[in-house]
Parts: structure tokens; C-alpha cells; sequence
């Protein structure tokens, strides 16, 4: 049944389109078919009986002068060959007075008053089987019908109906194969002219606005709503652009003003004479400086990535692996197999730095490891052995500036909620999925699946 609700109701516009059309042909055809069938009067066979034959004969014959009878006959019998008349002084001798029912009565209700019709005695017309009619100017017309001929002319007209029918449905059946081969036709036509710009709309409304800066502007074709959407996605496109170059020029400056501050609060307290107060001063210029580091990292982070092209993921997790390792931290790299994405090298490597800075500031063994090309992604585990994070708090934790209240961001290696936060928008803006996973028996997984470029 659901098959059947999901066929009736397809999902995709074109099949919509395509069965909206299909379906209005389909009644329209039903219309046409039955209107004509009720509608034309060739449909109903008009079956002449033998006494309304009979009776229209007589009445034209009755109708004439003697003196032109004879020629009245040679005429009809002419035109109705299948009709033999005779003008006699008195009715056949084997014929009677026409009772209230058979073919005389008939006859005699279609002629004119007190019509005098005598018929055969025996109950069936046999062939040649003759009806006197009394003329009112004397005498009797003997008018016979044969049997043969008459069954012959309703046989013709059974035949005539049979073609007629055939002839209908023959043109029923070529009317529905054009109306179909004009349906496959405009759903082709609308494919293209509609389908395709909304196909083309939506692949350029999913890169914004990461997208910012390398491609062309989306092209305003198709009906004039896809095209009045279109302009309207390309406006919104440039106000994102003006806002983010905006922002990229107030970060640089501010960027450039607190760094000099730093700069200059370093330099002073390497003339601190007090080693611990010293010391004091340039942890907390230290965390300063990283304060900052991690909030432009987080503020940049819609900014177009530099360097788009494949990158050999296995190579980048190897050395930020490496490059933690030097630091004297217990990370290892479970590689794969020369595993490439398309994306941004320097975007891949403060995803990936993220992650694995977050796994050693709370666990002490770290492991990275990334699996072969499956559904069309790679995925990449940062596995690390620490306390993990609360059911209820990962979702939460993937928010800018919020910093859990237990186990993962409280501790003496400082933080400033924008860990994940940064991993986060670096997956969205590479085209992955980020998930964070509980690790047995203890840790936590964090888990980026990242489309393969070749899959």
C-alpha cells in the first residue's frame, strides 16, 4: 500500500509534473470518448420494421391518380427492388381482415383512417408472403416483402455499426498515442525550461556562503519566479560577501592592535626582576595571546578557504599526528590508504589540529584513524581516553563560548569554548558531519565523515 500511495504521490517535481499531465490526458481522453459514444446518432441502429416499409408505400401509391400508378410502381420498385406491388380488382384469396395485432394491424395505425389491410392467413410471413391494402379510389394494393431481403438489410446495418465501432476505437487509440507522445514531450520541455534551473538553484544555494568568491553568480533563467528567486539569492550573496569583507577588515585591525599590546606586555616582563612574578605575567600574556588566536580562528571561520583543490587526507592526519607526537603527547595514526578529498588544506588542518589539541588536553592516549571510502565519505575517529562528555552537554558543547561545567573544559590546560565549535563550522563549511560519540569503556570519539573525492 505504501508503494503504491508513493507512486500515486511521487517526490521528485518532475515526476509531479509528469503525472499531472499524464492524468489530465487520461480524463480528457474519457470526456472525448464517452461525449461521442452518447452523442452520435450512428451509434443507434434504426431497425425498419416491414410494416412501416409497407405503409409508406402504400400511402405514396394511394396518393397518385390511377392513369399513373403503373408508373408510381415501375419507379419504386425501381428504388426498393426487394418489393414486389400489384394493383388488383380484390384481395388474395388466402388473405384476411387484419386483427388488433401482427404486421396488417401495424400497417393499417400508419395509414390513413378506416384503411382496409388484409393479411396473410397463416401466422408467420412466409417469403413473397402478400398485404392487400384497400386504395380508397378502389381496388387493393398487394405489396410483398421477401424474408431474405430483409434479414440481408438488418445485416448491413449490423455490419455497418460493427465498422463504425471499429473505425471510433482505431480513432480513439491513435488520439491517446499523440496526446501521449505530447505529454513525453512537454515533461521534456518542462525538464528543461523549469526542472533544470531549480536543479541548478538549489547546487548553488547549498555552497552559500562558503562558496564565497569562487563561483559565477547563479544564472537567472527558466519561469520568471525561478528567475526573480534567482536575483534574490545572488543580492543576498553580495550583502554576505560585503558583511564577511567587512568583518575580515575590523578583525585584521583588531587583530594587529592586541597583537602590538601583547607584543609590547611580553617584551615588558622579560625585564621583570621577580622570576615568579615573571613567570605569572607571561602565562597570563600567554593565554592572552592564545584567547585571541582562538577567537579569530572561530571569527574567520566563514571565510573562504585558501588553496581549494585534492588534498591526501592521510598525509595531513599523519603529520598533525607527528607534530603532537614532537610535542610529547601519546598520539598515533592508524592510516589508511592514500585517502583524498577535495576541500582546503589549511581549513583540513585547523579542523583536524582542533580535534586532536582538544583529545590530549583531556586524555593522555589519543588515536586517529581514518576508515576507506563508503556511502561516498571517508570518516575520521579522533579517539581519546579521558572523561568524556555528558549525554546532554554534546550538543550544547558544539555552541560558541560555552564551556562544560565538569570533566572536559574545566582543568588547568585552559579553555574557551571554541574548540569544537571551530570543528564544527570547519566540517559544515568542507561538506561533512560532525558527531561525538562515547568511547568504551571511557573517552570520547569524534567522529568526521568528509565526502571522498573519489569514492
Amino acid at each position: 500500500m505504501t508503494r503504491v500511495l508513493r507512486w500515486l504521490r511521487p517526490d521528485t517535481l518532475g515526476a509531479q509534473i509528469a503525472l499531472v499531465l499524464f492524468a489530465a490526458i487520461a480524463l480528457f481522453q474519457a470526456v472525448v470518448a464517452t461525449t461521442y459514444l452518447f452523442s452520435d446518432p450512428d451509434w443507434t441502429v434504426a431497425v425498419v420494421e416491414p410494416s412501416e416499409i409497407i405503409a409508406t408505400a402504400a400511402t405514396a401509391i394511394d396518393a397518385v391518380a390511377p392513369e399513373r400508378r403503373p408508373r408510381a410502381i415501375a419507379e419504386m420498385q425501381r428504388v426498393a427492388p426487394w418489393l414486389k406491388f400489384t394493383i388488383a380488382d380484390d384481395a388474395p384469396a388466402d388473405s384476411r381482415i387484419a386483427l388488433k395485432t401482427g404486421t396488417a394491424e401495424l400497417i393499417r395505425k400508419r395509414l390513413w383512417p378506416d384503411a382496409i389491410v388484409r393479411a396473410p392467413i397463416v401466422r408467420m410471413p412466409k417469403p413473397d408472403s402478400d398485404f392487400a391494402i384497400g386504395l380508397r379510389s378502389g381496388g387493393y394494393l398487394v405489396i410483398a416483402l421477401t424474408e431474405e431481403r430483409r434479414s440481408l438489410a438488418l445485416e448491413e446495418e449490423r455490419r455497418g455499426t460493427t465498422a463504425k465501432r471499429i473505425a471510433m476505437s482505431r480513432n480513439l487509440e491513435s488520439s491517446a498515442a499523440l496526446f501521449l507522445v505530447a505529454a513525453m514531450l512537454l515533461t521534456v520541455w518542462l525538464t528543461f525550461a523549469v526542472i533544470a534551473p531549480l536543479y541548478r538553484l538549489m547546487r548553488q544555494a547549498e555552497k552559500l556562503p562558503f562558496d564565497r568568491g569562487r563561483s559565477e553568480p547563479i544564472k537567472e533563467s527558466g519561469p520568471r519566479e525561478i528567475r526573480q528567486l534567482s536575483r534574490a539569492l545572488n543580492r543576498m550573496q553580495r550583502r554576505i560577501d560585503s558583511m564577511i569583507e567587512s568583518r575580515s577588515r575590523a578583525l585584521a585591525a583588531i587583530s594587529h592592535d592586541l597583537r602590538t599590546i601583547i607584543t609590547r606586555m611580553r617584551l615588558r616582563s622579560e625585564f621583570i626582576a621577580d622570576d615568579a612574578l615573571k613567570g605569572k605575567m607571561m602565562k597570563d600574556v600567554e593565554t592572552m595571546d592564545s584567547m585571541l588566536h582562538k577567537n579569530l580562528v572561530y571569527l574567520r571561520g566563514e571565510e573562504a578557504g585558501v588553496g581549494m583543490g585534492l588534498i591526501d587526507l592521510d598525509s595531513v592526519l599523519q603529520t598533525i599526528a607527528d607534530e603532537f607526537a614532537d610535542l610529547g603527547h601519546d598520539v598515533s595514526y592508524a592510516g589508511g590508504k592514500h585517502q583524498t578529498v577535495y576541500g582546503s588544506l589549511e581549513d583540513l588542518q585547523r579542523l583536524f589540529s582542533n580535534l586532536v589539541e582538544n583529545a590530549v588536553n583531556h586524555g593522555a592516549h589519543v588515536v586517529v584513524s581514518a576508515t576507506q571510502p563508503r556511502d561516498g565519505f571517508i570518516v575520521v575517529d579522533v579517539a581519546d581516553d579521558g572523561p568524556g562528555i555528558p549525554a546532554d552537554k554534546k550538543e550544547q558543547l558544539l555552541e560558541p563560548f560555552v564551556r562544560g561545567e565538569t570533566a572536559r573544559t574545566v582543568n588547568d590546560k585552559g579553555g574557551f569554548g571554541l574548540g569544537l565549535s571551530i570543528v564544527a563550522s570547519l566540517t559544515e563549511k568542507s561538506g561533512g558531519k560532525l558527531h561525538l560519540l562515547d568511547r568504551t569503556p571511557n573517552g570520547l570519539i569524534a567522529r568526521v565523515a568528509l565526502p571522498a573525492a573519489f569514492s
